[in-house]
């Protein structure tokens, strides 16, 4: 490329030279001219113009000028004298005598050739056409410009004259064409979760795949795994979208940067069972094909509502119910209930009415304490999880009265406010032992005739 440009601006040198010589021909011929017609003792030609050049196109004229030259400098030329001759008593006063002649220098033959059929047009065009490729040159050249062809439209580079070493070996590649920022408002962007929540009611977890980019991120509230691809993010979505969750923005903030904004606080679900969960979430929206999409979407637990762990052992469980039977020998129907959960259950073993309330078990326990009960487990299995405990077998009931009763149990402990408590609470009578009895007053009822009226 540079040598091209090198070619060009050498032409527009010698063209702009060959210019130039027409007029510095025409001053030299114009000097001889004028000073030929004050040689000693000349006189001009016959049928010569004594102002010869006033008419004469020195671009138009060069062979006639050459041979008018050439027989002026020969008629006028003075012969060559060692001294000039002594001035006459006729002879005018040197201030008043013709200066001694001088020859114009002439000008060689191939000179003159070059000078012919040149036009002052084209040479313009050619200064006027070679400018912009002279300034370019001169940028490349002088100013260290890049030379390598200029970047694609879908990509963005630096000029290596401004790279350095480590910008030059980098694998970092440019992302793409530069997008225009893509208007939105606040209000738009809270939109955007609206959306998200309408594709959770279809029930569909394909549809809910297509709010996210295609890169999307999902740091899902109740898994541990990250989602990094819609694959991933379809398979978490199969799980939750089978408790027909609805969720609600209860209080957020929103950002709004260049083709991004960002939307993080609280929301709630609400699910099919009636239970709600509260969690924080991180929604971040990229434009991508036209559409505002979740690009990262991070979802997390309360954490002053999440208890940790509580271990317990099997032994701590069956003490648990040493604390009720404790209780029981209080003979105060509320120090029992106190060892209830605030929303436990209990299923009693002599009432047909099942107790959801705080208020009700303690109905239950004014009569059962009445009766002076003892407890004592017989058998029983316990189990143990997260916060949670199991306690199930057979327990037999002492009375003040002397008599005693067998029963089934079942205790759920859960953790609560510091304290272990039970959560669930089903006792029965021994089934065998019932039926037998309801047998035997079946059949006294048959053999015993009406009375007559």
């Amino acid at each position: 490329m540079k040598a091209v440009l090198l070619a060009v601006l050498a032409l527009i040198a010698t063209d702009v030279q060959s210019f130039q010589g027409p007029i510095l021909l025409a001053n030299k011929a114009t000097t001889a001219l004028r000073n030929s017609r004050f040689d000693e003792g000349a006189s001009p030609p016959p049928n010569q113009d004594p102002y010869p050049l006033a008419n004469v196109n020195p671009f138009m004229e060069k062979k006639k000028q050459k041979a008018a030259e050439s027989a002026t400098a020969q008629q006028y030329r003075p012969p060559a004298v060692s001294a000039p001759p002594a001035p006459s008593a006729t002879s005018a006063p040197p201030s008043l005598q013709q200066p001694p002649y001088s020859a114009a220098p002439i000008q060689s033959d191939n000179e003159i050739k070059g000078l012919e059929g040149i036009n002052p047009l084209v040479v313009a065009g050619a200064v006027f056409v070679g400018m912009p490729l002279w300034l370019l040159l001169a940028t490349n050249v002088f100013f260290g410009g890049n030379t390598t062809p200029p970047p694609s439209p879908s990509s963005i580079s630096l000029p290596t004259t401004v790279m350095t070493s480590g910008m030059a070996n980098s694998a970092a590649k440019p992302a793409g064409v530069v997008q225009l920022a893509q208007p939105i408002t606040k209000a738009e962007v809270r939109d955007l979760f609206n959306l998200w929540n309408d594709a959770l009611k279809t029930g569909d977890p394909n549809v809910v795949v297509q709010r996210y980019a295609k890169n999307g991120v999902l740091l899902p509230t109740l898994s541990d795994i990250p989602r990094n691809d819609p694959a991933a993010i379809k398979d978490y979505f199969v799980g939750f979208m089978a408790k027909k969750p609805v969720g609600k923005i209860l209080e957020g903030e929103i950002f709004v940067g260049n083709n991004w904004a960002q939307d993080a606080g609280i929301y709630q679900f609400t699910f099919q069972d009636g239970s709600v969960v509260k969690a924080r979430y991180s929604f971040i929206y990229v434009y991508e094909d036209g559409q505002w999409k979740i690009s990262h979407h991070h979802s997390s637990l309360m954490p002053q509502e999440v208890v940790r762990p509580v271990a317990v052992t099997k032994e701590e469980v069956r003490g648990f119910f040493d604390l009720w039977n404790n209780a029981l020998k209080t003979g105060d129907p509320q120090v029992v209930t106190a060892r209830y959960t605030k929303d436990a259950v209990l299923l009693p073993t002599l009432s047909d009415s099942a107790r959801y309330t705080n208020d009700r078990i303690a109905d239950y326990f004014v009569g059962f304490l009445k009766k002076k009960p003892t407890g004592k487990i017989l058998e029983g299995n316990v189990k143990t999880g997260p916060n949670w405990a199991q306690d199930a077998g057979i327990y037999e009931f002492t009375f003040q009265d002397g008599s005693t009763v067998k029963g089934r149990y079942s205790f759920v402990y859960a953790y609560e406010n510091g304290e272990w408590k039970i959560a669930h609470h089903h006792s029965s009578i021994m089934p065998e032992g019932a039926v037998a009895a309801m047998k035997k007053v079946a059949a006294m009822e048959t053999a015993t005739p009406a009375p007559k009226a």
